[in-house]
């Protein structure tokens, strides 16, 4: 728990994490502007405090994180499809 508390962040983390989102947001197709971005950012910084300090390690919690990685991706479509959703 006292690293989650204790995370520094400088150049090479602030990295990390800026990549592993950039990756996320283009494989899900959402814009940065969009709600859904603001909420992955913050779950991502999280992934990066609990441990997961490589790329790597950020990308694979990133693929076992069931909303990052499932439900994110049906909002995705949904927001990209809205005439979908009056079917």
């Amino acid at each position: 728990m006292r690293d989650f508390v204790n995370a520094t962040f400088g150049s090479v983390e602030l990295d990390i994490i800026s990549q592993a989102l950039e990756e996320w947001r283009t494989s899900i197709g959402i814009d940065r502007a969009a709600p859904e971005y603001e909420i992955a950012a913050a779950t991502v910084v999280t992934l990066f405090r609990e441990g997961n300090r490589t790329l790597p390690e950020l990308q694979a919690a990133i693929s076992a994180h069931q909303w990052l990685s499932r439900d994110a991706v049906e909002l995705a479509k949904i927001s990209v499809h809205p005439a979908s959703k009056a079917s």
